[in-house]
């Protein structure tokens, strides 16, 4: 048997909260079943805050709590909900700055033995913490930027769904709290009952990489709003209106009315990247929307994103988003539901 315990904090998801209890109630019932001499359930839980009362969500659902969050638990698992954030990662650092009193608690409790499995943004409090120095962890694929920065000695794997270190489990984009919870079941439960909850609760446990979500234009578009140079920011628009060509750095830069030398010098300074790189990902993000949206050839989507050899272009995009362009049509269009005339 293990005990989890679950924080709760200002900000935080609630379905980051009540998904994975769901999966570990449904991991119960399925060890129950399988294992009827067994009197103790493979999960028990308690939900932690900060002061021991009620926390309100940003959601409207008010969490109880059963106890403070405290350093002496004796919980084998702690469980970080991901954070809202609505306000971009200024809002994520005043979280974090108001729980700092929590950091030492967690960096005890990691020393006793503890799995930390945090959820999403929440990566960000255990690198606050100093937990993850050295190491490696993977967290919601929108927030890269704003990690790699302030945590420059984390070694971020972005591509991941799920990774682990030194007892650390880290998850990435919101609802990749299914995955975690699911390896927390495999982990104290076995392949079989995991297995039984996937297929209950329909969880994709093959879903291992968060390349074909990522989206590089809100990526871009994030970073113009978060710094101020103005070069830059111009370069990011007409790379934007001219996705459709193949990109040329003279081009570029005679737009700009600077040499190549300069606006080269500004992009890693600005954004720690080239303007091919650059212009490569805004291709990219188009071409995802035009795969999801259209119905294209493969051809065609070649040539609206400036790519004449069909061939380079599919290698391309695989690299970028895990899957092949008609992989990643097939997953990501909208659905064509048959609707019942009976």
């Amino acid at each position: 048997m293990a005990h989890i315990e679950v924080w709760l904090y200002p900000q935080c998801m609630a379905s980051a909260v009540t998904g994975p209890l769901d999966v570990f109630a449904v991991a119960n019932a399925i060890w129950s079943l399988k294992n009827v001499d067994e009197v103790d359930p493979l999960f028990t839980w308690s939900t932690h805050s900060i002061d021991g009362k009620p926390v309100m969500t940003p959601a409207r659902v008010s969490l109880g709590a059963d106890a403070c969050i405290q350093a002496d638990s004796k919980a084998d698992i702690i469980l970080l909900p991901g954070l809202y954030m609505e306000n971009g990662i200024t809002g994520l650092t005043s979280s974090m700055h108001a729980m700092r009193e929590l950091f030492p608690i967690l960096r005890a409790r990691h020393a006793q033995g503890c799995v930390l499995a945090a959820n999403c943004s929440a990566t960000f409090l255990l690198a606050e913490a100093g937990l993850l120095d050295g190491g490696h962890a993977t967290t919601t694929w929108w927030l890269e930027r704003a990690f790699k920065t302030r945590y420059p000695e984390v070694s971020l794997r972005l591509s991941e769904v799920l990774d682990e270190y030194e007892n650390i489990l880290t998850s990435g984009a919101a609802t990749s709290f299914l995955n975690l919870a699911y390896h927390l079941v495999e982990r104290f439960g076995g392949h079989d009952i995991a297995s039984g909850v996937a297929k209950t609760l329909l969880i994709d446990a093959n879903r291992t990489s968060q390349m074909p979500y990522m989206q590089m234009l809100s990526l871009t578009q994030q970073d113009t709003h978060q710094h101020e140079n103005v070069l830059v920011q111009r370069a990011q628009k007409w790379l934007s209106l001219n996705h459709h060509l193949p990109f040329r750095l003279p081009a570029l830069a005679e737009h700009l009315a600077v040499s190549e030398r300069t606006v080269i010098r500004h992009f890693h300074q600005t954004l720690e990247t080239t303007p091919a790189t650059y212009a490569q990902q805004v291709k990219m993000d188009i071409a995802k929307r035009l795969l999801e949206t259209t119905t294209l050839t493969l051809e065609q989507v070649a040539e609206r994103t400036g790519y004449s050899d069909p061939s380079s272009f599919r290698r391309l995009f695989k690299r970028h988003s895990g899957l092949s362009p008609a992989s990643y049509r097939e997953q990501f269009r909208p659905a064509k539901r048959a609707v019942s005339t009976v």
